[in-house]
């Protein structure tokens, strides 16, 4: 890659100021655009030759720095589900967000959520089932009144701030539902209508076939993926849908609350057919295989190292294919459980392939033209709640890391309930939903340090939650301890609770065998 004052040259294609143009293009190149300044947007423009002069705003990831260009910087929100008013920050990489139950981490996604829908529905292929991504009636904050009433609060408010393209100049837009009528619906600002616009432009793009780097937006929710109905990786008969031959059929169902993994299912089995296919010609003609079976070959080396970024190293599981001898399915295979349909693994296996899956099917298929490095280098914006959903504790305490390796250019939000996953990653990452001390509800950072730290240690300074569980016995065991602590271990109420205690939990539980060391040294120190 090469960049200089007035052009940017990668791959054999020019981008080039008017200015600079006026030198002519080095040999060998291809104009592929050319850049202009806009003052509505602040930053350069590019004009696809064959859009009729419609420019949109030009993205590219850089190779060398590895910076996000799309992003979310902040979200506001006013009488928007449990919120009145709450403003949070994220970070431009990853952001985990913690709550109690019903605390508002899902209401903080579904509002991200909201706040890009802008930018899909400008595509054409950006429709989504289910609810549509905008503020619905019943989002709309009810406030309880003295005399026992609840009232709607409208109007409903969204705001985001983020950044959009490679200029890194933040724009802002909001979306905010006015009227309950159910006629109405959410309205967009300047903002978000600028947003639409964008999209439009890069669907003109792709149309004219110039090689833009489209942006990867994804909602994954806790009812995803297997709770459709029985999960199958079965192939049938497959056949794509003209319009999922597009770049842009990425984008289908992107923010829906439950995506379907029979769509990456049929994609990869044609995929993989395809492939084959390409292979026999070749080995019939006794030549290289075609550039599209090239093509082919690399989009699934990458959704499989993709896959294999989270799921080998903790499962032994790895390398998803299509098998015609197993009845037409996807398969895994392990060194010591050999090759099983995906449908037969576990339930956190299979969510986690389904997870990634869904990352790296849409990667390449918004960006084709980066091959095998379409996972890695798409940047984008994913939303996953409850992000150790069926993990094992083990596997939760590298998942974020895996996830961040596979997809380095996206901006990872996410939820979580586990103190493993909070303990991998350090406390700036980190957003607790909580209320300050006038009762309003706030992101804060923790003040405890979390990157490294034991499991214990964040679940009780960070998460507020004591690790000893609420078992009858507890009371009982903090009483002993404060008599241990004070020196009465040998008073006869003492030494009843000690038995009480020890016949319920046993010797070998961790607090009793601390008393006991206590005892032994007071015992030693008295004489």
């Amino acid at each position: 890659m090469l960049k200089g004052p007035g052009f940017y040259f990668s791959g054999g294609y020019v981008l080039a100021s008017a200015g600079w143009m006026e030198a002519g293009l080095p040999p060998g190149t291809k104009l592929m655009a050319t850049l202009f300044v806009s003052p509505f947007y602040g930053l350069h423009l590019v004009c696809s030759p064959n859009c009729n002069g419609r420019c949109f705003p030009y993205a590219w990831p850089d190779d060398e720095t590895g910076e996000n260009i799309v992003r979310l910087d902040t979200l506001r929100m006013q009488n928007y589900r449990c919120f009145g008013e709450f403003e949070i920050d994220f970070d431009p990489h990853l952001t985990i967000l913690i709550a109690s139950n019903g605390g508002g981490k899902t209401t903080i996604l579904d509002a991200a959520r909201v706040a890009l829908w802008p930018f899909v529905k400008g595509f054409d292929l950006g429709g989504q089932t289910g609810k549509s991504a905008t503020i619905q009636i019943e989002d709309v904050r009810l406030a309880q009144f003295g005399s026992g009433n609840m009232e709607s609060q409208v109007p409903s408010v969204i705001e985001a701030k983020g950044v959009w393209w490679e200029s890194a100049v933040e724009s802002s837009w909001l979306q905010q539902r006015v009227s309950l009528k159910k006629s109405t619906n959410t309205i967009g600002d300047a903002g978000s209508k600028a947003l639409t616009s964008y999209g439009k432009s890069l669907q003109e793009c792709v149309r004219s076939d110039a090689h833009v780097t489209l942006p990867m937006v994804t909602y994954l929710g806790t009812s995803r993926l297997w709770f459709e109905g029985r999960f199958s990786s079965a192939a049938a008969q497959t056949t794509l849908d003209k319009s999922e031959y597009s770049r842009t059929s990425a984008y289908l169902n992107c923010l829906s609350y439950s995506s379907s993994f029979k769509t990456f299912t049929a994609w990869y089995i044609w995929m993989y057919r395809s492939y084959r296919e390409a292979q026999l010609i070749a080995l019939e003609r006794d030549e290289e295989m075609s550039d599209a079976g090239q093509r082919f070959e690399k989009i699934i080396s990458a959704v499989k190292e993709a896959i294999d970024r989270l799921i080998k190293a903790p499962t032994g599981w790895h390398r998803l294919e299509y098998s015609a001898s197993h009845q037409q399915q996807l398969v895994m295979h392990h060194p010591d459980q050999g090759v099983l349909p995906v449908e037969m693994l576990s339930d956190g296996l299979r969510n986690t392939i389904a997870m990634v899956a869904d990352l790296a099917f849409r990667a390449c298929k918004l960006n084709p033209h980066l091959g095998e490095r379409a996972p890695l280098q798409t940047p984008g914006i994913a939303l996953i709640d409850e992000v150790d959903m069926f993990l094992h504790p083990f596997w939760q305490q590298t998942i974020v890391g895996s996830l961040r390796a596979a997809f380095p250019a996206m901006q990872f939000i996410v939820t979580t309930h586990s103190p493993q996953v909070l303990s991998t990653v350090r406390r700036e990452n980190i957003r607790v939903i909580g209320k300050d001390a006038q009762g309003r509800l706030i992101a804060s950072r923790p003040l405890a340090m979390t990157y490294g730290e034991p499991s214990n240690s964040v679940l009780r300074s960070v998460m507020q939650v004591d690790p000893q569980p609420p078992v009858d016995e507890k009371p009982g065991l903090l009483q002993l301890t404060e008599w241990v602590d004070k020196g009465r271990y040998d008073e006869p109420q003492a030494i009843l609770l000690m038995q009480q205690i020890t016949e319920a939990l046993t010797e070998q539980h961790p607090q009793l065998q601390r008393l006991q060391r206590s005892i032994k040294r007071q015992k030693a120190l008295r004489g």
